[in-house]
């Protein structure tokens, strides 16, 4: 052996330290790329969500209420022919495979009414897309972040295929929650309005312009649907079921009564409002002394997940006992469906009808 030569133990220590070296910049460089992406990814659907609040959109759709070929339709119909994820050969591309998926499948009425209940100007087609660029983003970052560890892959990709739905149910409870709130004061204003002489659809156009959302953007959709020749209580009872409100189903049935046999709406409308702000107060209270409860469920439910996601990252050889064994396959099944009845239990207790 000459003097420059390596002893052949030290060869496989010298290969595994400059995989070392070379594997850390190829991870550094793979994690800037996927956070640059995601970056860009949650900009656009961001900026598509928003539009609608910017002050020129605003005045723009102020215009638009008096006239049927106005900003509004000239603005959906672009956002249905692009979409909201852009007019690129890949985004089209991934949307019309998409629309195929969904199609075949026949998710786009249910997918539909979830997006506009949670007020996100998306098609099916293109939520699928972000979800699974969601489930694939993540499963690709868990597995650079564990090192190649196929559960850390598994975890990301369910956790990419879950969180959007979850967000998505947030946003559409936090979005219910405020039209509830908003609803007794709505209804004063069009008792207001009738008592001033108007009609109802004029005091639908007062609500649309000086509302709030979700209030507003609501109102103003059942606007442009009875300009289009849709009866006004049929327009009002699509709020009702796009927003999975109770409430304002008795307020459309009140406005049916007394279409059919006649009465004073204003007066009607201003005791339905007195009752529901009562409702609303009560909600309110009961929110309050149920939030204890609320956040332990939150707690309690969200940290076996957060510590197997943990686990899964830093020391993944420590799980896989949890699959390769029936034992941990068991325990795994056992503590998936406990912890989905304790969920259950604790959603069902501190829940009160109002």
């Amino acid at each position: 052996m000459t003097a420059g030569a390596l002893p052949l133990q030290a060869v496989p220590a010298l290969a595994a330290a400059s995989a070392e070296t070379i594997a850390k910049p190829v991870l550094v460089f793979a994690l800037v790329a996927f956070f640059l992406g995601c970056t860009v990814l949650i900009a656009t659907v961001l900026g598509a969500a928003t539009r609608g609040n910017r002050p020129e959109e605003k005045l723009r759709r102020r215009l638009s209420f008096y006239t049927l070929g106005g900003r509004e339709v000239r603005l959906e119909s672009r956002i249905e022919q692009h979409g909201v994820l852009g007019s690129t050969a890949i985004a089209r591309s991934a949307v019309e495979l998409a629309e195929r998926v969904t199609e075949r499948q026949g998710l786009g009425d249910v997918i539909d009414v979830r997006l506009e209940a949670a007020g996100i100007p998306m098609r099916t087609p293109e939520w699928l897309v972000v979800q699974v660029l969601a489930a694939v983003g993540l499963s690709l970052l868990f597995l650079l972040l564990s090192s190649g560890a196929p559960v850390a892959a598994a975890v990301g990709l369910l956790l990419g295929l879950g969180l959007p739905w979850l967000l998505l149910t947030v946003r559409q409870g936090r979005r219910e929650n405020a039209f509830l709130a908003q609803l007794p004061d709505t209804l004063q204003m069009l008792a207001g309005s009738l008592q001033a002489g108007y009609s109802l659809p004029q005091a639908i156009d007062t609500v649309v312009r000086e509302g709030q959302p979700p209030m507003s953007v609501e109102f103003n959709r059942a606007l442009v649907e009875s300009r289009l020749g849709m009866p006004v209580e049929d327009a009002l009872e699509g709020i009702a079921r796009r927003m999975a409100s109770q409430d304002f189903s008795w307020v459309v049935m009140a406005v049916r009564i007394q279409r059919d046999v006649g009465g004073n709406l204003a007066e009607l409308l201003l005791m339905v409002a007195d009752t529901l702000r009562e409702r609303e107060r009560l909600r309110r209270q009961v929110r309050v002394l149920s939030a204890e409860g609320r956040l332990s469920g939150w707690i309690l439910g969200a940290l076996p997940v957060l510590f197997f996601v943990y686990l899964a990252l830093a020391n993944p050889t420590y799980l896989a006992p949890m699959w390769s064994t029936p034992l941990g396959v068991g325990m795994i099944v056992l503590g998936v469906v406990l912890l989905g009845v304790g969920a259950f239990w604790l959603t069902r207790v501190v829940k009160v009808e109002v």
